[in-house]
């Protein structure tokens, strides 16, 4: 019997030691290739919904087949080290872990770190909910992270952040795609013509999950967050009610909005009574908004218009309005069904 127990014992230890040594899964250093190919894998097996997958030193592309949850994404380990990260058509990444440790799609030390976003969705959260992309360069004066979101591309994040305000070297840039934020976006390295705001590009940017109605901030109370998109960029606002809609709270100024095109979406079949107006944008740090906030945000929605006011009276535009202001049509078919509502009462 005492045999029997050392095997059992000896087999638990074994089976720890495998465990714990999968834990991280290294892409094969110089290798250009699929995610989907198990040789391209240090362990040769895909990283585990629960590992962290390194690509340090190669090119990967994750392939449509390469359909995964992982634990954890980090790049560029050594100084030497030049990865990249291309996405497929297809691709659906989903990054996850249940710790307050650090993890995201780029960090690196001091070597060069790309991720190419074009198709393909990348999902990042933790098991309580909050995820966060985070590019990381260690020094302020070699290597680079930076991340290209661009054509059918989604990036759904809780939190988008750099790690180090100072480092420029650390770039999110933003020429198509949407950008799911759902809870804050960090000055931190995302990336402006003057590196302390954020270059939403032509990206589209939705607060929230889509469908769903957010609070989302631009920086925080420390730590304020400029703000530029370029006329050919999209926000997203969506409105479930009255009182419940996505609203943005900006610590810093509006660089640049240059009439960019804003999309409004009601859910859930509400419609609004004529007149009816909702404050979506406000700005807490208004140095410098007057300007920006003058430029417009046209609204691309219909029935709707869109206006910067002065909220409380120190002459600086600091909220952004917008409007119900239906159509003739809209506004007849709206009463017929206020009739229609009315005959059935009685």
């Amino acid at each position: 019997m005492r045999k029997v127990v050392g095997v059992i014992v000896v087999s638990v230890i074994l089976l720890s030691i495998g465990s714990a040594a999968k834990a991280t899964d290294i892409w094969v250093s110089g290798t250009t290739g699929n995610w989907s190919n198990t040789a391209n894998w240090g362990n040769a097996a895909l990283p585990g919904s629960t590992e962290t997958a390194q690509v340090n030193n190669g090119t990967c592309t994750f392939d449509a087949a390469a359909t995964q949850q992982i634990g954890q994404l980090l790049m560029g380990a050594a100084a030497t080290d030049v990865g990249v990260i291309n996405f497929n058509s297809g691709a659906n990444l989903t990054i996850t872990k249940a710790s307050a440790e650090l993890f995201g799609m780029v960090k690196t030390n001091g070597a060069s770190s790309t991720v190419n976003h074009s198709a393909g969705t990348v999902l990042v959260y933790r098991g309580n909910g909050a995820g966060e992309t985070r590019l990381v360069t260690a020094s302020t004066t070699t290597g680079t992270a930076i991340y290209n979101l661009s054509g059918t591309a989604v990036l759904d994040t809780e939190v988008l952040s750099k790690g180090n305000k100072t480092n420029a070297n650390a770039q999110f840039n933003a020429t198509g795609g949407t950008l799911v934020l759902r809870n804050m976006m960090y000055r931190f390295g995302l990336i402006s013509e003057n590196g302390v705001g954020f270059n939403q590009g032509a990206a589209k940017l939705e607060m929230g999950a889509i469908d769903t109605v957010a609070a989302v901030s631009f920086g925080n109370a420390t730590n304020a967050m400029d703000y530029t998109v370029a006329s050919s960029g999209k926000m997203n606002f969506d409105i479930a009610s009255a009182s419940s809609f996505d609203k943005i709270t900006q610590y810093g100024a509006i660089a640049s909005i240059d009439s960019a095109m804003l999309q409004i979406d009601l859910l859930g079949g509400y419609v609004p009574t004529p007149g009816s107006f909702f404050d979506v944008w406000t700005i807490t740090n208004t140095s410098g908004v007057a300007n920006g906030a003058g430029s417009g945000l046209g609204t691309h929605s219909s029935n709707w218009s869109s206006e910067w006011r002065d909220s409380n009276g120190d002459l600086t535009l600091d909220t952004l309005r917008l409007t119900y202001i239906p159509e003739p049509a809209t506004i007849a078919l709206f009463g017929l069904g206020l009739l229609a509502i009315r005959r059935n009462k009685k």
